[in-house]
């Protein structure tokens, strides 16, 4: 029930179509902590539960995916990677898990070896 500007909070933004940018604000700052340019124009998939916000946006070759956390009141990017498919975000009463799939290449016959098992990255939710 805090007011807007005494809030731990994230915003992102867009503006005339350009990339969309990411700030977050630590508790009573007027100025962001963290500005980042996420170098795409719109989220695949956009997740935000307490501290934790999630961003997939679609790229070239493949998405891309960031994890923004609050921690001890500071704002950071707590993961960047990519991945060719949808990730899936889990929530639980203290944390969120972000699972990524595991990007596979045929080997120099043309086959799939056995896919890897995604990768799981959990992340604490402070209230």
């Amino acid at each position: 029930m805090e007011p807007l500007n005494q809030r731990q909070r994230f915003e992102l933004r867009q503006c005339n179509g350009e990339n969309i940018v990411l700030t977050a604000y630590e508790r009573a700052n007027a100025t962001p902590s963290l500005v980042f340019d996420t170098g795409d124009a719109y989220p695949r998939l956009l997740t935000h539960v307490e501290n934790v916000l999630v961003f997939q946006s679609m790229g070239g070759a493949s998405d891309h995916v960031y994890v923004f956390a609050f921690k001890g009141g500071k704002p950071s990017v707590a993961l960047r990677t990519a991945t060719k498919d949808l990730i899936q975000v889990r929530q639980s009463n203290d944390g969120v898990v972000v699972i990524v799939p595991p990007t596979a290449y045929p080997g120099p016959d043309g086959t799939f070896a056995p896919t890897p098992k995604p990768k799981e990255y959990p992340f604490p939710v402070y209230r």
